[in-house]
């Protein structure tokens, strides 16, 4: 009986360390679920943006569609917003001019290139922590694209 004195010391460390590792585990996964439901309302701002803003303004629209509670990572780098005719092809030219621009009729914002860094418990997955993000992207039906119509008939455009 005495060389067992200390057994439930270590039977309470083992199994506490186990359940320790499965918490923070569920923790670490559940960061990674909702950092791609924030990347999902990335492209999915984005988008909005671009149907509503002038298509010059198509370069600043990434920058303005990151929040600031972004997984750690995301960049305007990676956020492409296309412009899309009625067949769903990417349209090609000056955008700005009258016959490329009535073309358009879809707008696509993706995440592109993005890998999601574990930290903590999950960082040995894919030995570097790193773990590819699919893509994701929203498209929408074109609306005034920035140009407003007002009430004397004349137009005007807002900046975004």
């Amino acid at each position: 009986m005495k060389r067992q004195t200390g057994i439930s010391v270590i039977e309470f460390t083992i199994i506490s360390t186990a359940l320790m590792l499965v918490i923070f585990s569920v923790i670490e996964v559940g960061r990674y679920v909702y950092s791609l439901q924030v990347i999902n309302d990335v492209t999915r701002i984005a988008a909005r943006l671009a149907v509503v803003c002038r298509v010059e303004d198509r370069n600043d629209i990434p920058a303005l569609s990151i929040p600031t509670y972004a997984p750690g990572g995301l960049t305007a780098a990676n956020v492409v917003v296309d412009y899309l005719d009625e067949s769903g092809n990417v349209v090609v030219g000056t955008l700005t001019d009258d016959d490329v621009f009535s073309t358009i009729r879809y707008v696509r914002a993706r995440v592109v290139d993005f890998n999601y860094q574990y930290t903590g418990l999950l960082s040995f997955v894919n030995l570097t922590g790193l773990l590819a993000v699919p893509e994701f992207e929203t498209i929408r039906p074109r609306e005034n694209l920035g140009h407003h119509r007002t009430s004397d008939g004349t137009n005007s455009s807002s900046d975004c």
